[in-house]
């Protein structure tokens, strides 16, 4: 069976309610269509193993390759369906079956109705606000443009671009940014959320130390925030290594990881 390890994360906020008792989240990012034991069944259970408040996924749960199969990643979600609530994001792979149905057909539509189908709550370019153990959260599921990936442009992301989906964060609420890509978060950070979480790197493939990765899939060596926590003012980012593989199914001091995050006044 596949493994992953657990990566714990403890964040203080003066908008949390308790400083005795904190909200958990479990974040899953870049899964890729990896089983996780028969039906996807060992993924889910240790999730819930780990009694959060909430699961939050950060995309890539697919590969976006056209007729690639997708039960993995779909029966993960009906694993986890009616016993957590559960929200999601849309990553780079999710973003091109939606933008380019002529090459994908309705793959989108496939992926999207087994998330919704299953009470999972999908972000695109939209926000959700609720309250967990008496603390308001605001969470924004960002869809980062096409270009913005491109491994070979090396743009700048205007803070315009975020600012033209989303209102300035909820004064009364924790706000949380699922931003796939890390590589903005200079960006991120002007929009002044809480949290932010990321993935995409993979860890870097290679990772040295315990926040240096090697490469990332931007072909850029040594990615900034590749892996890791970043804290900058009254903002963290962390990003994930993530939880599957694509095209380079290998790591090296960089394994697959199940994240938590702990918030607690």
């Amino acid at each position: 069976m596949t493994k992953c390890v657990i990566k714990y994360y403890g964040i203080h906020s003066r908008k949390a309610v308790s400083a005795e008792d904190s909200i958990r989240l479990v974040f899953v990012s870049d899964l890729h269509n990896v089983s996780y034991g028969k039906g996807n069944r060992g993924l889910a259970e240790k999730i819930l193993a780990l009694h959060p408040d909430v699961v939050l996924i950060g995309g890539d749960l697919i590969v976006g390759k056209p007729e690639q199969p997708m039960d993995a990643a779909l029966a993960f979600i009906r694993n986890l369906s009616g016993r957590v609530p559960v929200y999601a994001a849309n990553g780079n792979h999710e973003y091109r079956l939606r933008i380019y149905p002529e090459t994908y057909g309705d793959m989108y539509d496939t992926y999207r109705r087994g998330l919704t189908e299953n009470h999972v709550t999908l972000l695109e370019n939209e926000s959700s606000v609720f309250s967990v153990r008496g603390m308001k959260v605001a969470l924004y599921g960002y869809e980062l443009k096409r270009e913005y990936y491109d491994r070979f442009a090396h743009m700048e992301l205007p803070l315009s671009e975020i600012t033209d989906v989303f209102p300035a964060p909820a004064e009364d609420a924790y706000n949380i940014l699922l931003a796939h890509y890390p590589k903005y978060f200079p960006t991120y950070v002007r929009w002044k959320p809480d949290l932010i979480l990321s993935g995409h790197y993979h860890g870097g493939v290679v990772r040295m130390g315990k926040r240096r990765p090697l490469i990332g899939n931007d072909l850029t060596f040594f990615p900034k925030y590749g892996y890791g926590s970043h804290t900058e003012g009254d903002t963290t980012m962390i990003v994930s290594s993530g939880l599957g593989d694509h095209t380079i199914p290998f790591r090296l001091h960089n394994p697959r990881e199940l994240v938590v995050v702990d918030i607690r006044k």
